[in-house]
């Protein structure tokens, strides 16, 4: 679930729905009984390293690459912090999946794969209208911003609102690279149009 400017009241089921607080299992029983958690787990604490080898094993059981990259964001999507793990313990078996070669096909397949949206889209109807609908954003203080209007993504052309993979993956290794904060960053397609008719004729196009 996507952030919020102060996530420090968060109880409850709450705390199990952002991405930023949700630890699953890993809360250990004096959290629990605090955030107000008890009865909305498993009862057993299961340590971090235990939940990073389950999702290890989960992501090289994935029959495909696309199906790899499609876990990842899943689990970034629900346990930012194990996400965060993964990708650093083993940045060279993760770092293709998460962009190059991977995200170019996920590019392709984005409005078919599409789980939740992450980063603003600003399309050209919103002209005059740019900064208000910035001020939507959920975090004030944002220091690295990627930005595409995908017309020309990895040789494979004009993708249009699909290549929105690609700020989102290179950010991605901003934060487990580079140890920027992922608070501090923000992924944005700029929706200018896409001069690929299959793109456009796809009925799960977002553009």
């Amino acid at each position: 679930m996507s952030s919020f400017k102060d996530l420090s009241q968060v109880r409850g089921f709450g705390v199990l729905r952002f991405a930023e607080t949700n630890k699953g299992t890993g809360f250990r029983p004096e959290e629990r009984e605090a955030l107000g958690l008890v009865g909305l787990l498993p009862p057993r604490h299961v340590p971090l390293d235990v939940q990073l080898q389950r999702a290890l094993d989960l992501l090289r059981r994935q029959p495909t690459d696309l199906d790899k990259f499609m876990f990842l964001q899943s689990l970034l999507n629900r346990n930012q912090q194990l996400f965060f793990k993964l990708i650093m313990g083993h940045i060279v078996e993760c770092m293709p999946v998460i962009y190059t070669p991977v995200v170019g096909e996920a590019c392709l397949h984005w409005g078919k794969i599409f789980q939740y949206s992450r980063g603003m889209y600003i399309s050209y109807d919103l002209k005059g209208k740019i900064f208000e609908t910035l001020a939507n954003w959920p975090q004030d203080d944002i220091r690295v911003i990627v930005v595409t209007d995908g017309e020309r993504i990895l040789g494979l052309g004009d993708l249009g609102c699909n290549g929105m993979g690609i700020p989102i993956g290179k950010l991605l290794l901003y934060n487990g690279c580079g140890g920027v904060d992922p608070r501090h960053t923000l992924p944005v397609q700029l929706d200018l149009g896409c001069n690929t008719p299959a793109i456009r004729k796809d009925p799960y196009y977002f553009g």
